[in-house]
């Protein structure tokens, strides 16, 4: 894809960013800031949301 992306951008005169590139750029820099996940406590639970439509029968009672 990158030499996709230095097509289209010499064809059309304007940057291109590449997406896969992009990632890795993007995972480097947070392992570079040495950013972890949390080890401590399970994630929040979904906030509660309405059911409507056919879906109403099988909302949660409680």
């Amino acid at each position: 894809m990158a030499d996709l992306a230095a097509a289209l951008s010499a064809d059309h005169g304007v940057p291109v960013i590449e997406g896969v590139a992009s990632a890795v750029k993007l995972a480097e820099s947070l392992a570079a800031l040495g950013l972890r996940t949390a080890k401590t406590g399970p994630y929040a639970p979904p906030l509660p949301k309405a059911y409507a439509g056919f879906m109403a029968g099988l909302a949660p009672r409680g």
